[in-house]
């Protein structure tokens, strides 16, 4: 196991995060479980930068293949993306009704953990992409997996469930995943900058 995942495993069983450990930068470590286009890291970091940035959350975004043995970060999110994150116009993968990513809990805290499913993502944007928009498949694909890990942070960060829209709703659809602005309705901004603020651990 590398040094940075048993850091994360420890940091995490003692439920170190806490809303106010992310008023200061916080590296998001992502590890792909499969080859990726380096268009679609590009337009996730970029996309995520744009929808988090409002919500006082700055990142370091890092590739978990990029660490060294002796890594260390104050702040951490890990976020895993699992299976194929590529587009392309094959097929479409077949609709699962599973969650398209969700975050780690213990004793009732949401740890700063992510799992996030590229085969569902791919799953509800590729049906209902058309003509051009296979041209930026890619960027496309970063900008629903973008939306997809800003929808987790928001309840890593609140320690909150789903909101009534906006990226935070609880079910997005595959037009609002590639749509050219998706953003966090302002009372969900305002959960997230009061838990950046706050001392004490959001409560649902």
């Amino acid at each position: 196991m590398r040094p940075v995942i048993a850091y994360f495993l420890t940091a995490a069983s003692l439920a170190f995060a806490a809303s106010s450990a992310y008023a200061a930068d916080t590296t998001l470590i992502l590890q792909f479980e499969q080859p990726h286009s380096e268009r679609t890291l590009t337009e996730t970091r970029n996309e995520l930068g744009t929808v988090m940035r409002s919500a006082g959350f700055t990142f370091d975004l890092k590739l978990f293949s990029e660490l060294g043995p002796t890594s260390e970060f104050t702040n951490l999110m890990v976020i895993k993306l699992k299976g194929r994150c590529k587009l392309d116009a094959g097929p479409a993968p077949k609709p699962e009704r599973t969650a398209l990513a969700f975050t780690h809990i213990s004793d009732g805290r949401v740890l700063p953990f992510i799992e996030v499913s590229c085969d569902r993502v791919r799953g509800i944007i590729r049906p209902i992409m058309w003509g051009e928009q296979f041209r930026t498949a890619d960027e496309l694909m970063g900008r629903a997996l973008a939306r997809v890990i800003a929808h987790e942070i928001y309840h890593v960060m609140t320690g909150t469930k789903h909101s009534g829209g906006g990226i935070a709703h609880h079910s997005l659809t595959g037009t609002q995943l590639i749509a050219n602005d998706l953003f966090f309705r302002a009372e969900d901004l305002e959960r997230m900058v009061q838990s950046n603020a706050s001392p004490e651990p959001p409560t649902e």
